[in-house]
């Protein structure tokens, strides 16, 4: 468990599942198996056998591990946080059994004053087993070793009739670009239907997203992509998922620009050979810059639709889109 997180929405992030392995483009260049790698070299047992080091790169093993010291973490604190499930790794992994999904959902049940947000990568999964119509049951039953005067303040494990689904868990999914987006909104959706809230991070943003169909959503968070090996988001691809957030009604957060922040506005006219710079079109194409490219850029790059995107590095780009830091969040229940 880690406190006072650095991550934008959250407080804490809670990891008894830690491990994974790549299933989309934006496994490529991922922090936590990266982190994995480094916590197992400082001696830290609970990341054993996750993660290889390959330079400045890390690669998942494919190992999971369900590691139950922390498992009751939420269970010993009061003061209502937002939580973060899990930062590094998937719960929707398959290496992670039903049985222990029932013991991580039983331990949100009783902490009621906390607000839970488990993102996946596999949302059909998760779907599978939140529209189990048993889950609940199970659940309810998973409670009851946890269960003290101290932490079972309420008749039942939510305190209210309707205590299932949860009203202080929401199940997001993440979401790079098109392609992801469509193969990953039928399960999303129906979790929702289920009753669930739910939400998207489309972070990092690797491409266009339509989000028509999308209605159902609690929130929605964006962000491009930090590191070194960080690929640039355009800025149109957050524009487009603000202004629809704005038309449907749901909160919407800009978390970061990451490692490429826009400086279209204050771009030279002429050819340039700014290396450290890309230009890139709202399809994802590079027009031109550097890193692997000729160090060009040709004149047409504005009427091409280019955003010429700066590398700073993600404290200096910041988090404003057009000016304005967004911040929006779901409502708490």
């Amino acid at each position: 468990m880690a406190n006072n997180s650095k991550i934008e929405w959250t407080r804490h992030t809670w990891t008894p599942v830690v491990g994974c392995d790549p299933i989309s483009p934006a496994c490529a260049f991922c922090y936590a198996a990266l982190m994995a790698a480094r916590l197992e070299a400082m001696g830290q047992e609970k990341y054993a056998g996750l993660a290889t080091r390959q330079g400045n790169r890390g690669k998942w093993t494919g190992k999971v591990t369900l590691w139950e010291p922390e498992l009751l973490a939420p269970l010993k604190v009061r003061k209502p946080a937002a939580w973060f499930l899990t930062s590094m790794g998937d719960v929707g992994h398959e290496a992670v059994p039903f049985s222990f999904l029932d013991r991580l959902f039983a331990v949100m049940t009783l902490c009621q004053q906390h607000t839970f947000y488990v993102l996946t990568k596999r949302p059909e999964r998760l779907a599978g087993y939140l529209t189990d119509f048993q889950a609940g049951i199970r659940v309810c039953r998973a409670t009851i070793p946890f269960a003290t005067t101290e932490v079972l303040r309420f008749g039942n494990p939510a305190g209210t009739d309707g205590w299932w689904p949860l009203p202080n868990v929401l199940i997001g999914c993440t979401t790079e670009d098109q392609t992801r987006a469509d193969e990953r909104r039928p399960a999303t959706a129906s979790i929702a239907a289920d009753g669930w809230r739910t939400f998207v991070s489309y972070e990092p943003a690797l491409g266009p997203v339509d989000w028509a169909g999308w209605e159902f959503l609690s929130w929605l968070i964006s962000g491009g992509e930090s590191g070194q090996h960080a690929r640039p988001s355009h800025p149109d691809w957050h524009r487009t998922a603000r202004d629809w957030c704005a038309a449907n009604g749901v909160p919407y957060l800009f978390k970061q620009w990451g490692e490429w922040h826009d400086e279209t506005d204050r771009a030279p006219h002429e050819r340039s050979r700014r290396v450290a710079d890309k230009v890139i079109n709202a399809s994802g194409e590079i027009l031109g810059g550097g890193d692997g490219h000729t160090g060009y850029v040709e004149l047409d790059w504005r009427e091409r639709g280019g955003a010429w995107m700066a590398r700073g590095g993600k404290k200096a780009a910041g988090r404003l889109l057009d000016g304005v830091e967004h911040n929006g969040k779901p409502e708490v229940r």
